[in-house]
């Protein structure tokens, strides 16, 4: 009798849902609002079926109050295999708007971990939007001038802790997503978490 051994070395994760809005609890300094996401995973993670990455359409809350969410809904649909847990995916979100002049600038960055766990309804996670800031005064009087805001060359920067330590950014709101995940394989491999 043969054993297929290929089956048995690798287990499934199954990620759906949608951003769902962003929340500035002062305002967001944007008139419109759009997001761009990228889902990273380690070496040993194969994107088997999804787009790893997408962006919004342009959205606001002009009709409501200034603190209101700024709804998106924009799907996300990924299934990735792995032999092992090391290098869990994770999406990093950045938030670009269009300030009074009519500039597209950035506003800030997210990061957010996709649960462990699975689940078997609609998961709510919020991530902490995070806004670079100037690091001299004349940089924030030519950010004011020009209306730009300070950008990270490479938002991957965020997926590290070591890399990421130095970065002079603030708190500037939050980033809510719903999630469902599903893993399939992972007992056969010993992963019981």
């Amino acid at each position: 009798m043969e054993t297929n051994t290929t089956a048995a070395s690798y287990f499934n994760i199954f990620i759906t849902g949608h951003l769902n809005s962003t929340i500035f609890p002062l305002g967001p300094d944007a008139s419109d609002i759009l997001c761009r996401y990228e889902c990273f995973a380690g070496l040993d993670w194969e994107l088997v079926s999804g787009s790893k990455d997408g962006i919004t359409q342009y959205a606001s809350n002009r009709n409501g109050n200034f603190n209101d969410p700024i709804v998106f809904n924009m799907p996300i649909e990924l299934t990735y295999r792995s032999t092992n847990v090391f290098g869990w995916p994770q999406i990093i979100v950045c938030l670009y708007g269009k300030t009074r002049w009519g500039i597209e600038t950035s506003l800030g960055y997210s990061r957010l971990h996709v649960p462990m766990f699975a689940s078997e309804s609609n998961q709510r996670i919020k991530a902490p939007i995070l806004k670079p800031l100037c690091s001299n005064t004349l940089a924030e009087l030519t950010s004011w001038v020009t209306g730009r805001n300070p950008e990270l060359k490479d938002p991957k920067i965020l997926l590290d802790n070591t890399k990421s330590k130095g970065l002079l950014m603030e708190s500037y709101g939050e980033i809510e997503f719903v999630l469902s995940v599903v893993t399939r394989g992972s007992a056969r491999l010993g992963l019981e978490y």
